[in-house]
């Protein structure tokens, strides 16, 4: 199926029942369900996705291709990290090809984003393959958030959903200005240089760098303790 023009809010997140992602703008706080935690992320790389895509100085351009490349490369990740595995142990053979396709996505994605930091952002050049790759991003999510999402849900009981979705939220952590304290000597280290270093990290090294700040006891960052003071209002 041909993925449908993306269609970008400036400020607040794509209705669902337009767009097939994410979660309606409802008057109420939804519990907190591993869907609900996937679709809030969505939300968040649409709405700045929308934002690069109105963009007319160039300086506007650099700086959101840099925001939507490294929230889409972190979503990436914390998939790799929870909701990945989650499809293999809970839906087999399935789930194993589920996670193969979304790999292959992402992927592909973030090898599209990253060539876009060495192409002019004045010319139609960029702006064409921004709308493209968001189209296909698009397509992506609906089939993410409104097929495998609920699919995987439908094996999961109440617990198990909110568990995963906690723990997806603990991955926010990983950040392109993420800095890790040595419990030894209490010395902080940036882990990396800058947004584009974070974009280039492979998976294997971010799976790395993710044992590694669990082990060092860093407390969330301010994005992550909203999520957790919301949770534990039994909201996310």
């Amino acid at each position: 199926m041909a993925a449908p023009s993306p269609s970008y809010s400036s400020d607040s997140p794509p209705d669902a029942s337009h767009h097939g992602v994410g979660s309606p703008n409802l008057p109420y706080d939804p519990p907190l369900t591993f869907s609900t935690v996937i679709d809030h992320d969505h939300n968040n790389i649409n709405k700045f996705a929308g934002r690069l895509l109105r963009a007319k100085a160039p300086q506007d351009r650099a700086r959101l291709l840099r925001e939507v490349t490294w929230r889409l490369v972190r979503h990436d990740v914390s998939e790799d990290i929870i909701m990945r595995p989650a499809f293999i142990e809970y839906l087999g053979d399935e789930g194993v090809h589920m996670a193969e396709h979304d790999r292959t996505d992402h992927e592909r994605a973030r090898s599209e984003l990253l060539a876009l930091f060495h192409v002019s952002l004045e010319g139609d050049e960029f702006l064409g393959a921004l709308r493209a790759l968001f189209a296909e991003l698009l397509e992506h999510m609906k089939i993410e958030s409104g097929q495998q999402i609920p699919h995987l849900e439908h094996m999961l009981d109440p617990e198990e959903s909110q568990r995963l979705g906690r723990e997806y939220l603990k991955t926010q952590r990983l950040t392109p200005e993420l800095e890790i304290v040595d419990k030894v000597s209490g010395a902080r280290r940036r882990v990396w240089r800058d947004v584009e270093e974070f974009a280039r990290t492979d998976l294997q090294r971010f799976k790395e760098i993710w044992e590694e700040l669990k082990l060092s006891e860093e407390p969330l960052n301010m994005e992550a303790e909203a999520f957790h003071r919301r949770l534990d209002r039994g909201k996310l």
